[in-house]
């Protein structure tokens, strides 16, 4: 795992949300809108397609996305790898 020495902004193209599937309420565990977030690091994992996944943040909750759905905004020295 690669946690950033400083977090970069970047576009979440798709929203996204997760219920508990385990809880007859079926209560959210959360809800990412689509727009900017902050990535915090990555991590190489074959789940995601291409193979890394990036941890982000929405000012609420941190999750992992693949790092394909995400476009990167205003990254001093270039893009991280992917």
């Amino acid at each position: 795992m690669k946690l950033y020495e400083k977090p970069i902004k970047a576009y979440l193209h798709n929203e996204l949300v997760a219920f508990d599937s385990e809880d007859n309420d079926k209560q959210r565990v959360y809800s990412f809108e689509k727009g900017y977030v902050t990535v915090l690091g990555e991590f190489e994992c074959e789940k995601y397609v291409g193979g890394t996944a990036c941890i982000i943040f929405n000012q609420e909750d941190v999750i992992s996305v693949g790092k394909g759905m995400l476009r990167f905004v205003n990254v001093e020295g270039g893009l991280p790898p992917l």
